[in-house]
Formats: C-alpha cells, structure tokens, sequence
C-alpha cells in the first residue's frame, strides 16, 4: 500500500493507506495533461525546496494559504511529478522540474504519436478510396482509354499542350509512358521545342533506384531540367497536366482514364505535392553513391511506420516494392539500433524516441538500400 499525507486543516498531519489516484492523467484517459499550476503552486514548490519536505501545519500559516488551496497546490505539484514520496514513503519531496516534465508529458506525447499513425493510415485508405471513384464515380467527367495507342495520342496530346507545369507519379519499376519521355525531356527532339517553361515533376519509388533503364531515364529527365525524387510509397500511375486534367494510368501503361473533374483533379495534385515534400532528390546515375546514406532512412522510416501500423512483412514488401527478404533485413537494422529484442519492445522504444535514432545513428548504411 502506499501512503497519502494528509492536511485536517487543524495542525495535524497523517497519513491513508494508498495514494490519491482520482487525479492522475494515468487514471483518467480523458486527461491527457493535469490541471494548469495556479500560483499558490509555484508558491508551495518554492517552499518545499526551501524547506525540505512538505508540512502542511508549517506551509499554512507561512504562506498564508487556507487548507483547500494549500491541498489543491499540493495535489497540482503531485499530478505534475513536480512533488513526489521518497521510496520509503516518509515525505514528500519537490523534484527537479525538466525530469519531471519528461514524466507528465510522456502520456501527450505517446497520444500524438497514435493520432500521427492514424492519420496517416486514413489518408492510405482514403487515396485507395479516391482510385475506385475515379474509375467508378463521376463518369460525365472522364474519358477512357481503352488501349495503348489511345493512351499515347492522350498524353502526347497534353503534354503538348501544357503551358505551366506537369506532374508524373509513377510507382513500381516501369518506365515513364513513351509519350511523355518524348514530350517532356526531348527524346525525340529538343524540349524546348515542345514544352519550354513548362515545370516537370517526376516521382518514383525508392525502389526504382536500383533500375538500370529508371536511372538512365532519370539522367535524361534532368538533363532537360525536369525535377526528379522518389518516395517509400506511391499507390498509382497518374499524370497532371496543369492541374486541370490528369491522365490515371492502367497496369502494364496499356490503357486508362483520362479526368476533367476540377475538385478530383486538385485532389490528385495536392496528394503528389504530399508526397513530393517528403521525397529525396534523385540524379540517376550521376548520384546514386551519394545518396546511399539518406535513401536508406528514409526506406527504415517508411518500413517502421507501415509495421507500427501491424502490417507483416509480406505486405510492406509488396507496398514499397521492395523484397521480403530486403524488408526483413530492413526490420532487423532498426532493432539492432534500438536495441529491442522483439517488435513489441521496438514499438515502445520507438515511440519514446521518434526517428532520430535513424537520423543519428552512424553505422554503415551502404548495405541497407536492397
């Protein structure tokens, strides 16, 4: 049992078997904070360190304070670990403040780490729900395309007409369609030609990198002055053209839709201005050393964050498309670094540290991209 000192308000000090609980943001999970220190708690502190230890007979008259305020003070300083019991339950001690924020804040800071997950696993559900409206919703505002000529006519079509800026998401380790290789970075005939002024964006999977035909691409792209990064994840191939219509790819680049849908259109843009603030730079061939380091924490990152969330292996692998043996080995150097013996533990080291312990840590990553 654990004792509660206790103020009658008449002098007299004592003590219950157990420690007030009522209070506690552990007993209350709709408290994810005490409540605010008022000043007859700064007030309190100060006497306690002055003092030693708390008094309520001493403190009252002292400062001046009546037995609820002094046992409110008191029991604010508690719920804030800014006063706790010494281990053998004798008094009541003040504590050293930046410890005892750590402590309070920890239950604020783990609820902010569950929200970020789940919304981060709701934007994923939503960007898969946006696909099947875009094939099955609004069909007065779309056109399909049925086959792999209609696709190239399309996208030759707008990219040739485009006159501000072109966005291309494109997942896996397929090429860039043809039709747009030709426009955009010149294959055919100098861009300036086609498109001059016209910002390109182009966005890859991290996996990409390892492609011989991806990095020459790339080269390509920015030798045209096209801008190139590549992200963990990136759910389907889509083309915008000035924000006004996009061009939603099929598997195999052998079809798709093409979309007019102002408010579905800005949609699908503002999803590619997401992801691309959180890509990496990629220069082909000409910077695949250099980027070794960087691009392994961002994949260790995208891993953890798609495992926090309880997906196996097998489908982190397929989503970043990357093997399941290359995730494990992923899974295994971030245990290694937090020291955990089993995910669980990893997960709850994982919240109470963040992502610095990637960002920070200095061991070889040469090896970890795969």
């Amino acid at each position: 049992m654990e004792r509660e000192f206790v103020y009658d308000g008449n002098g007299r000090e004592g003590a219950t078997d157990s420690l007030r609980t009522s209070r506690s943001p552990q007993a209350d999970t709709t408290m994810l904070l005490p409540p605010r220190l008022e000043e007859h708690a700064y007030q309190v502190y100060d006497w306690v360190l002055e003092n030693g230890e708390v008094d309520y007979a001493a403190m009252a008259p002292a400062l001046g304070l009546g037995p609820g305020e002094l046992r409110n003070a008191v029991e604010t300083l508690v719920d804030w670990r800014l006063l706790r019991e010494l281990p053998d339950r004798s008094a009541i001690v003040a504590a050293r403040p930046d410890a005892a924020l750590a402590e309070a804040m920890l239950p604020l800071e783990n609820a902010i780490t569950r929200y970020r997950l789940e919304v981060s696993r709701t934007r994923d559900e939503f960007d898969r729900l946006m696909s099947i409206y875009l094939v099955a919703g609004d069909h007065s505002a779309t056109e399909p395309l049925t086959c792999a000529d209609d696709l190239h006519d399309a996208l030759s079509g707008l990219a040739g007409s485009c006159t501000r800026e072109v966005l291309v998401a494109n997942p896996g380790k397929d090429p860039v369609p043809r039709a747009l290789r030709q426009a955009l970075w010149g294959e055919r005939r100098p861009r300036a030609e086609v498109c001059d002024g016209v910002r390109v964006r182009v966005m890859y999977q991290h996996s990409s990198r390892r492609d011989a035909t991806t990095r020459a691409h790339s080269s390509a792209a920015r030798r045209a002055a096209a801008e190139v990064r590549t992200v963990g994840e990136l759910h389907d191939r889509i083309v915008v053209f000035d924000r006004q219509v996009a061009v939603l790819i099929g598997d195999a680049v052998q079809g798709g839709v093409v979309i007019r849908e102002a408010s579905v259109v800005d949609f699908l843009a503002r999803v590619f201005d997401r992801s691309w603030e959180q890509g990496l730079d990629f220069a082909g061939e000409a910077g695949r050393q250099h980027e070794v380091r960087e691009l392994a924490d961002s994949v260790q990152q995208d891993i953890v964050r798609l495992l926090v969330q309880g997906m196996r292996d097998e489908e982190i692998a397929r989503r970043l498309d990357i093997s399941v043996r290359t995730c494990r080995r992923h899974i295994a150097k971030v245990m290694e670094r937090l020291r955990s013996e089993s995910r669980f533990q990893a997960g709850y080291l994982l919240r109470k540290r963040g992502w610095e312990f990637l960002i920070n840590s200095s061991d070889d990553r040469a090896q970890d991209v795969g």
